[in-house]
């Protein structure tokens, strides 16, 4: 149950909505959420159109990292649950996601692959106790964290030790500023990297992402 307390051709067939992704970039809250409120009726339809296979390569992580397929895993940023559904798929059960958008998680949550789905801001700590989770995804949405070290302290702090913690970033904003978070986190002592990939397509057929 939600919880809400808190081709040229694929180019011109997407929506209005997926054609104007590029202006959120630095959108604030409020916005993001009745943006992708707004986008969540058509979403699943858009990305495919997109290319988009973040979450195939997503969930293929975490068969290959060997996490146990009942193990719990957050889903952080499940959108309506793309990435949710490539993870059952692979064979995982025990599936939590949190977003920012409602219409989004309601969306999700008609898929029937997830055991908990609540609204949450990731610019704010977690709401999960410490250790809860074997693995932590976070999918196509750090794009719109303010507060990315301390996002990702949160999520070493509700993944077990010897889990694993996986997350896409677009090659655009892979700064030196997102540099500095990353090596941060790793002289806390609170990760070690074991896996980074080379660039790879984000949006393939969008007109705004398509060359990056």
């Amino acid at each position: 149950m939600v919880d809400a307390s808190d081709g040229d051709a694929n180019r011109h067939d997407i929506s209005d909505s997926a054609s104007e992704l590029t202006r959120m970039t630095d959108a604030d809250p409020q916005s993001l959420a009745a943006y992708y409120d707004k986008w969540a009726e058509s979403y699943d339809a858009d990305l495919p159109k997109m290319g988009y296979d973040a979450p195939v390569r997503a969930a293929a992580i975490m068969v290959a990292q060997d996490i146990a397929f009942d193990a719990p895993i957050l889903d952080a940023g499940c959108g309506t649950g793309l990435t949710g559904q490539e993870l059952a798929r692979a064979g995982y059960t025990d599936l939590t996601g949190i977003d920012l958008s409602l219409e989004s998680l309601q969306a999700a949550e008609a898929k029937g692959v997830y055991r908990h789905l609540k609204k949450r801001d990731m610019n704010k700590p977690l709401a999960f106790g410490d250790n809860g989770f074997a693995a932590v995804q976070c999918i196509g949405t750090l794009t719109y964290v303010r507060e990315k070290r301390k996002l990702m302290a949160e999520f070493c702090r509700v993944v077990k030790r010897g889990g694993i913690v996986s997350f896409t970033h677009r090659a655009d904003l892979y700064d030196d500023a997102f540099v500095k978070v990353l090596t941060a986190t790793t002289r806390a002592g609170l990760w070690e990297q074991i896996s980074h990939s080379d660039p790879m397509p984000y949006l393939p057929n969008h007109k705004d992402f398509g060359d990056k």
